[in-house]
């Protein structure tokens, strides 16, 4: 998630990587390569990585959708990241105090 908004951040602020066609081109060549990779602990940072970079050219492509958002209302961006942030947490917790753990196997 962060390296999704760092993404964002980078299509913004600097617009070095433009989002469109090249960043999908590259994040569907980073999810086909993920997907290749075998799961073992010798390959665990390689995949890290590839997950990590894959995340950041999804932000990329977001990129114009947040400029369209910036344009109507500057603060839906921060107000969006925490609120879903704030749910993940919430739903975390109380699958982790529930009393029947079947609430973890949920996703």
């Amino acid at each position: 998630m962060f390296m999704a908004a760092a993404g964002g951040y980078v299509h913004v602020v600097t617009r070095i990587f433009q989002g469109g066609l090249l960043s999908m081109l590259i994040s569907l060549g980073l999810m086909m390569w993920l997907s290749v990779t075998p799961h073992n602990s010798e390959t665990e940072k390689k995949r890290l990585l590839i997950l990590s970079t894959f995340a950041f050219f999804t932000g990329t492509g977001l990129g114009p959708l947040m400029d369209l958002v910036i344009s109507i209302n500057p603060t839906i961006i921060p107000t969006a990241f925490l609120i879903s942030a704030l749910v993940f947490c919430c739903f975390t917790l109380s699958a982790l105090y529930a009393q029947r753990r079947s609430y973890l196997f949920l996703g």
